[in-house]
């Protein structure tokens, strides 16, 4: 409140933006980004940039590295229906760098190391970054493009040792430690970063 305001005004003001508060008191509870042109945002291949615009609507554009997200000037970036837009887009572009990356990745790790795997599916779940059926099939989040290469490589590793070892038994770490060394360290790492919130 300005020094000297009259506390009626702040009240109304309070009330007045009554669904924006509470919408950004969850983001900040959930550890949200809250997207705005300042906002430093990265995936493996794409830099968001966002960009006030004089056009009425709000769009987004990819090329050379770079999802732009241009949003009106009039425009209040932070309502909730312009973050979920932002988010949308970059869970898109994500879609498309794991399904071109992680496969290609997977298969030359494997190739490295000697571990067979059946198939790999790119999913879009809030709860783990990979999966290892008892077939070897494996499931990889694509919200592993977030994460720094090492990590990636780490995620992808972990899954090629359920190859091999199906649970976290002392088997499973000495493998682990064979073909990634410090995975202990990494999987501390790991957990700094969360699957659904970014």
């Amino acid at each position: 409140m300005p020094f000297l305001g009259s506390e009626q005004k702040a009240l109304d003001f309070v009330r007045a933006k009554a669904d924006w508060i509470l919408q950004q008191q969850q983001n900040v509870k959930a550890g949200l980004t809250i997207f705005d042109p300042n906002t430093s945002f990265k995936t493996k291949f794409h830099l968001l940039k966002i960009v006030r615009v004089e056009h009425a609507k709000v769009s987004a554009m990819a090329g050379q590295g770079i999802v732009q997200v241009n949003i009106p000037r009039n425009c209040d970036c932070e309502r909730s229906d312009i973050q979920q837009f932002i988010r949308s887009v970059m869970v898109q572009v994500m879609r498309q760098e794991a399904r071109v990356y992680l496969p290609a990745r997977l298969k030359e790790l494997s190739g490295i190391h000697g571990m067979r795997y059946e198939n790999i599916h790119v999913k879009h779940v809030k709860s783990r970054w990979g999966s290892c059926s008892q077939s070897n099939n494996i499931n990889l989040n694509l919200h592993v493009m977030r994460l720094p290469d090492h990590l990636i490589d780490y995620v992808l590793l972990h899954e090629l040792a359920h190859t091999v070892e199906k649970n976290h038994e002392p088997g499973f770490w000495l493998l682990m430690e064979k073909i990634c060394p410090g995975a202990r360290k990494l999987n501390q790492e790991l957990r700094r970063y969360h699957v659904g919130i970014f």
